[in-house]
């Protein structure tokens, strides 16, 4: 049998996580979401290809009860995207890869990226699964 005491711990000041108000935050990067055999690279309903980093809000006074995001990143490929959508990809990739200072010349490893530190402006969006929930207006570049 395995138990739990409750009173050890103490439940009563527990607070349910949140989402933070819209501003300037310094974000880290503490996962990837993962497909069931762990693979970070996603496959959409059309069969497109794409990332979505795990974020955390760091360094500010409502961190201990903010609510970890993703962020989606779509993988550019010239063979399914439009022009419009590839150039979109990229842009989008770039912006990310600035805001964290990662160099974009050489082979990333993503596994690498988690622990990275980077400045965002959040935005808050409804979620009806999940309820309020932030997401990345822009990322700001590292200077």
């Amino acid at each position: 049998m395995s138990f739990f005491d409750a009173m050890e711990v103490g439940l009563e000041d527990a607070q349910e996580p949140t989402c933070v108000e819209a501003g300037e935050y310094e974000i880290e990067l503490t996962g990837w979401k993962r497909t069931e055999d762990g693979e970070i690279f996603r496959t959409d309903t059309n069969g497109l290809k794409f990332i979505m980093p795990v974020l955390e809000v760091r360094n500010c006074e409502a961190e201990e009860y903010a609510k970890p995001f993703t962020h989606f990143l779509r993988i550019p490929d010239a063979n399914s995207l439009d022009a419009k959508e590839l150039n979109k990809a990229k842009w989008n990739m770039k912006c990310f890869f600035d805001a964290f200072g990662i160099d974009y010349s050489q082979r990333i490893d993503f596994e690498e990226l988690v622990g990275a530190s980077a400045e965002a402006i959040l935005g808050v969006q409804p979620d009806q699964g999940y309820g309020e929930q932030n997401y990345v207006k822009k990322w700001m570049k590292q200077r």
